[in-house]
């Protein structure tokens, strides 16, 4: 992650540790995904509870990454200010 926007030249971090409150935001998403591939998978689709369980932790583990992007831009918009 860049430490200023290339743009507007928007300093992102703004202390020391200011990205660790991301990481609960991160756990809200991943908690969001979980429960919709679990309705999903388990409810409409009617798999066995070890396919759902396998199927949910494949598309947690390919999410991830993008978990994390999002989370911190999710994080810093809450502390934006213009």
């Amino acid at each position: 992650m860049h430490a200023r926007c290339r743009e507007c030249n928007y300093k992102f971090e703004k202390e020391t540790g200011f990205f660790f409150g991301a990481m609960f935001v991160s756990y809200a998403l991943a908690v969001v995904e979980m429960i919709l591939c679990l309705v999903v998978f388990w409810h409409f689709i009617d798999f066995s509870p070890l396919k759902v369980f396998l199927i949910v932790t494949l598309i947690l583990m390919l999410l991830s990454t993008i978990n994390f992007r999002v989370s911190r831009s999710i994080w810093i918009y809450l502390f934006y200010k213009d």
